[in-house]
This record gives structure tokens, sequence and C-alpha cells, in this order.
């Protein structure tokens, strides 16, 4: 498909790319004048994507013949992409581009429908591409897991196969000098034609094609296709690299080169995603776990199993509402705490109260305590420290300025560290065993350079699978070993003076005593 293959038609600031094929009246008006989010009166559905797009699936009239396609709106993600897209082309266009461009070289990319663009003098506004759906395609990643799960030698023999012609299709995109600026497994689609596979190229807007194709961007696309880790073994990952190397080169030496260096970058990436110092980004953004909210008023992020099953149009506006009805655990000057139930969930809700305008500037620099909770309770999660999951977070602003910021997570039941001590009903064993628990985790924290902040017997909770850190809005991980060390020095200066009034209780407790002396 060439661009002779498509209409051009303007209206006032508004140009269209339309495939000839699919020139129909009122989807064109439809197109040319759409605001965003209006969808013409179509049946549409909205589908997760990250959250600088969003992507409709439609359902359309076209000559009487219900079409299905994909409407992708790219949003702005900052001021800075509306200046950069007044000297370049915007990521619709250089999708559309790239996508005529795979197809002349015989790659298969879902087929364009049109591309859209807007513009106030020489900036970019809005830009929109439309897509045909792919049928009877599925993610190559949850290719590899529907076949994980059949039995027999078929499910072999169909993954194998699968990993063979992926490879080969992968060098022989290299070979011709392309390079696929997000090649994740979730980014290209697999579909069986008859015991034959092919692959259709998906997110094509920072595809680029290169005369020759340099090994950094080879290393780039295939640590992007090394990086997911579910069903596959070492032997597939080399089944994978002979049959790319077999279709890019002839030259085994620089194959095997090629490879480690690979491997290297890999595992590299991977231990960075594993470091507490990463930054988490995956956290703050739309994915396949977490949904971002952005309102005028309200923005947040919420877990994606909890947003399904709320009604956020009715959660969001009545939180304190519901929070008054609940138990109410805290209410203090800074922090009103609440266990209450939505949705059939046992919730705690955290609100943050305005604590005056500079001190509400300083969070907005700093980020909200909230947002920090969230951010903070994930990484220990990921490095197995007991805490309450996280499941909302959301932040209230009024003309800008923050005003109040609110945390969700799971109810935890259990009794804090200073009322388990005190209980007559403990035994001698018990209480033994949830002091070495409490030092082992202490020790997790500290193996990772990590200080909590604000130490004492109530943001620790005994439960029945051990102790569990709440509070997290004062947490750092630190690079630098001597503010580690100093930060650490007062998490148990906080620990012992508050949480262990009593003589006895220093005594079992001798191991973070005993270190505490030592710095």
């Amino acid at each position: 498909m060439s661009e002779k293959a498509f209409k051009k038609t303007r209206y006032k600031n508004r140009m269209l790319y339309l495939n000839k094929q699919f020139c129909d009246r009122d989807f064109e008006q439809f197109l040319l004048k759409r605001k965003n989010g209006d969808m013409g009166g179509y049946t549409s559905r909205r589908i997760s994507s990250s959250e600088f797009s969003q992507v409709y699936k439609l359902d359309i009239p076209i000559n009487a013949h219900k079409k299905t396609m994909y409407l992708k709106h790219y949003c702005h993600r900052s001021f800075v992409d509306v200046i950069k897209h007044a000297v370049r082309a915007s990521r619709a266009k250089r999708a559309f581009n790239a996508c005529i461009s795979l197809g002349e070289n015989s790659f298969n990319t879902a087929d364009i429908i049109g591309y859209y663009e807007s513009r106030l003098g020489p900036f970019i506004m809005d830009n929109v591409l439309v897509t045909k759906e792919i049928e009877n395609a599925r993610a190559i990643s949850e290719v590899f897991k529907k076949i994980s799960n059949n039995n027999g030698r078929a499910k072999l023999s169909c993954k194998r196969d699968l990993i063979r012609n992926f490879g080969s299709t992968i060098g022989q995109l290299h070979r011709k000098g392309f390079f696929h600026g997000d090649l994740r497994l979730g980014n290209v689609l697999a579909k069986d034609d008859d015991g034959s596979w092919r692959f259709f190229f998906l997110d094509n807007e920072r595809t680029k094609r290169y005369r020759k194709l340099s090994e950094r961007h080879q290393i780039k696309n295939l640590v992007q296709i090394n990086l997911f880790r579910e069903e596959l073994s070492d032997s597939d990952r080399m089944r994978f690299f002979r049959e790319y190397w077999g279709s890019f080169s002839k030259d085994l030496n620089k194959g095997k080169a090629l490879a480690r260096k690979v491997l290297r970058k890999t595992e590299q990436r991977m231990n960075k995603k594993r470091s507490p110092y990463n930054k988490m980004r995956k956290y703050f953004r739309t994915n396949s776990k977490y949904r971002c909210v952005k309102t005028k008023v309200y923005r947040g992020m919420f877990d994606k199993a909890f947003y399904e099953e709320a009604l956020m149009s009715q959660f969001i506006p009545n939180i304190d509402l519901l929070m008054d009805n609940g138990e109410i655990l805290k209410n203090g000057d800074s922090t009103y705490v609440s266990r209450c139930s939505w949705s059939e969930k046992d919730i705690v809700v955290k609100r943050y109260n305005y604590r005056g305008l500079i001190n509400s500037l300083r969070h907005m620099v700093k980020g909200s305590r909230a947002r920090r909770c969230w951010g903070n309770a994930h990484r220990l999660l990921a490095l197995n420290v007991a805490t309450p999951k996280p499941i909302a977070y959301f932040e209230k602003r009024r003309n800008g300025i923050l005003w109040k910021s609110y945390l969700a997570t799971e109810y935890v039941a259990g009794q804090n560290l200073h009322t388990f001590l005190r209980d007559n009903n403990v035994t001698e064993q018990q209480r033994s065993i949830i002091i070495r628990q409490v030092e082992e985790l202490l020790d997790r924290l500290g193996s990772h350079r990590i200080t909590h902040g604000d130490l004492k017997h109530t943001n620790i909770l005994i439960t029945s699978n051990g102790p569990v850190l709440t509070d997290l809005d004062a947490m750092k991980v630190h690079r630098l070993s001597w503010m580690y060390k100093f930060r650490r020095q007062k998490d148990i200066t906080i620990f012992t003076k508050k949480t262990l009034p009593s003589l006895s209780e220093k005594i079992c407790f001798r191991n973070i005593l005993s270190e505490h002396k030592r710095q």
C-alpha cells in the first residue's frame, strides 16, 4: 500500500488522509469534525493503553458493511511535545509512514484506514491514527501463555515453530535496516495461517529505517524481546537467536559476540528493574496492572482490579462521606484514617489534610504523601517486605494547588507491636518468634539501604503472617552509605525509645540495640 491509495481532505485547520476503500461521507465528517472523546454515536469501547494515548475500538458501517477498527488518539506528553512537533511530524503521521514503509518491504502491520491532524498555526494540537482490526491475531506474549496451557507434543512443536518463525522475521527486519522503537512481545501480534505464522508489528511511531542498522539498535531490539521471561527456557532463546542470525548474517563468530552482548545488556536491565533505586515509573502510568486517572480536580493511580470493580464516578467524589461512615481509626490534624467497605472490599483509606499553602507547595514539589506511600509500598512488595497492598491513591487540587491526598490499601488485621508485647495472652514462644521476625524485617530493609523514617510501634502491625510495615511516606532509599547510616541510626533511636520503654523489651531486641551502639 502506498500514499496514492489515500484521499487527502482539508477542513479549516484540519487535515485527513483516508483510505479510498473506506471513503464514506459520514465517517469522513466524523473524523474531520470530531472532538477529543467524541465517538459520533458509533459503538465504541475504550481499550487499555498508556497514559499518553487513548485507544478506542469502533464498529462503523462503511458502505452498508460493518467494519471493526481501532482509533488511537496521541496525547501530548508535555508542553515540550507541542513545541517539538512544530518542527517534526506528528506521532500519527510517523506511524502512518512507518506502516507504509514496512508494507512495501513485505512486513505485516495493521491495515491503515487513515490519519488525522489539527493545527493551531505551526503547532499540532491533535493527531489520530485509525487502523483496521487484525482478525484472529493475538500478542505473542499471550500466544506463549496459551500454548503453555496445552499438553503433549503438539504444544512443543507449535511453540518451537513460533519461535523459529519469529526469529527469522526479526532477522529479516533488521537486515533490511528497520528498527522498531518498542519491540516488546505485546507490540507484535501472531496469527496462525494453516501452520504458518504471520507477525504484525504495532506501535510503529518510533519505527525507523536506516541504510545499515547499527549494532546498538540491534542489541536494543533484541534486549526488548529477551526481557520476556514467562514460559520460555534458555533453549528457546538460543533457538530464536540461531534463526535470527541465520536470517541476518552468516558470520557465526559475530553472532556469538552479539549474543553475549545481548545477554549482558539484558541482565543489566533486569538488575535495574529489580533494584530498589529504580524510578518505578510503571507504578505511575497506565499499563496492564494500573490505571492512571486525571481530571481537572483529581489525579492519581488505581489498581486495575479495584478500578474495574469500583464505580470511580461515585468513589472519588464521595470518599469523605464513605470515610465518615466507616470505622474511624485515627482523626488527627494532619491525617484522617478510616476502615470502610467498597465494592465488597475491606479497605483502609488514609487522608492527608491541607495544612497551609507553604506545606502544599512543598508537597507539590516533592510529591504528595499519598503518592510517596503508593510508590514506597510497591517498592517494598517488590523486595518481599510485608506491607498492606496499595489499591489506589489520588490527589485533590484547588486552583492548581494540592489540597488533600488519599491512599487506599487493603485492610490488614492485626495489632501494633506495642500492644502485642504487652498482651498477657501472648506466650513467650510467640513473643520470641515475632521479635526474631521484626529483626529480620529491619535487616532486610538495611540490606537494601532503606530507612523507614518513622519507625515507632504503631507503624509495625503484628499479623498471623508476621510483622507488616505501614505509614511509608517518610521512607527513603539511600545511595550514599554515610547518609544511610545517619538515617538508620535515627530509625533505631525512634524504635528503641518509643517502642521499647521497658528493660525487658530492650533485652529482647538486643541485636537492634547492639547495632545502635556500634553506630
